[in-house]
């Protein structure tokens, strides 16, 4: 039974009242990608009482993550829980009138519209360009917001998009011609080339960084959700905490005219073919998709036996390899999802890593 005095304090606020709780508990949102970003704007959104968050993540828990990433524990990375079912779990006691589902997935072109099907927004969690692309072209075709956000070393930035190609039919967050901004591809309108841009593993970041860019996009989530829409933050907002320097872009004048995405309606991205091999940032590791999407995780426990110390846990198989060592001499750890996905970790080489793939796992 939801507790009558819950959210008093957050009632009391003009731009929410009785009427606007009621939609925020009638709300769904996505959280693609349960890091730094995520994990704040999921607690922050659960705390406010949105009623379902979809939690979506492919990654596990591990020591380094603990500095920023606030719904994890020690517990979770000494037994590398996926980060989705972590938070969810912790969510759970944060409040338990909140449905969390979660999904221990890649965000992708296959997956996406079944990830996102029934939400209401999407604020971005995530670590890399090429599925923030993603994020942009499904939220502007279903006619939903998206809500970006980055932060890395001492600065953040954040930016609402809510597509000129107005709300879908369907769509539950409503918003008019003047309140429309421009899409990613508009500001940005290709993913910066792969190992261009500084991450958290090259440059570090600061934990007050992240929160403090996630917690903007929980704002402008709430917002949009009691309906709101007007009050929306609609810059390009930045920051550098260390330098003491908050920097807010007008849009208006950004919107392309020739924009492929918000006025040609092509979706690239979100048409491409799922990227078989890609490099985790921060993670010093490559996963690799299988052709297939699904693999049984019983023969391969007994065929592991014999290479390493392996530990099924879940839907994942997880150890490391006795044998194996990456270019740099490190040793070699591996995950296998009984969604077809595996994390080789010790080392970035692609070619490598498939290598170590297709020896041990096979193709």
């Amino acid at each position: 039974m939801t507790d009558p005095d819950r959210y008093r304090r957050q009632v009391r606020l003009p731009g929410i009242g009785e009427e606007g709780q009621a939609r925020l508990g009638r709300g769904t949102v996505l959280v693609a990608g349960c890091g730094a970003l995520g994990t704040v704007a999921a607690d922050l959104l659960c705390r406010a009482g949105v009623g379902t968050l979809v939690i979506v993540d492919r990654d596990l828990v591990e020591s380094t993550n603990l500095q920023r990433q606030t719904l994890f524990t020690e517990r979770d990375a000494e037994r590398s829980t996926p980060k989705a079912e972590a938070a969810r779990l912790r969510l759970a006691q944060a409040n338990s009138t909140v449905r969390v589902r979660a999904f221990v997935d890649e965000i992708d072109s296959s997956t996406i519209e079944s990830l996102a099907a029934g939400c209401d927004l999407v604020v971005d969690g995530l670590d890399n360009f090429e599925t923030r692309y993603l994020l942009n072209d499904f939220a502007v075709s279903q006619g939903i917001p998206y809500l970006y956000g980055a932060g890395v070393a001492t600065e953040g930035m954040s930016m609402p998009v809510l597509s000129r190609r107005g709300p879908g039919a369907s769509a539950r967050i409503r918003w008019n011609e003047s309140e429309s901004t421009p899409c990613l591809r508009c500001l940005f309108p290709t993913p910066p080339p792969a190992g261009t841009t500084p991450t958290c593993e090259t440059a570090g970041v600061l934990g007050s960084v992240t929160m403090t860019v996630a917690a903007h996009q929980a704002t402008q989530a709430i917002k949009l959700l009691v309906g709101d829409v007007a009050a929306v933050d609609r810059t390009l907002r930045s920051f550098d905490l260390w330098k003491n320097a908050n920097r807010s872009l007008d849009t208006d004048g950004a919107m392309d005219p020739d924009c492929p995405c918000c006025v040609g309606a092509r979706y690239e991205h979100l048409h491409a073919a799922p990227a078989p091999v890609r490099i985790l940032c921060g993670r010093n590791a490559v996963q690799i998709r299988t052709g297939d999407g699904q693999v049984d995780l019983d023969p391969l426990a007994d065929r592991f036996a014999g290479l390493g110390v392996f530990e099924r846990v879940g839907t994942s198989l997880r150890g490391r390899l006795r044998d194996e060592r990456s270019p740099d001499g490190s040793p070699v750890s591996l995950v296998v999802f009984a969604d077809g996905r595996a994390i080789i970790e010790g080392g970035t080489d692609p070619d490598w890593a498939l290598g170590v793939f297709d020896r041990i796992v096979g193709r």
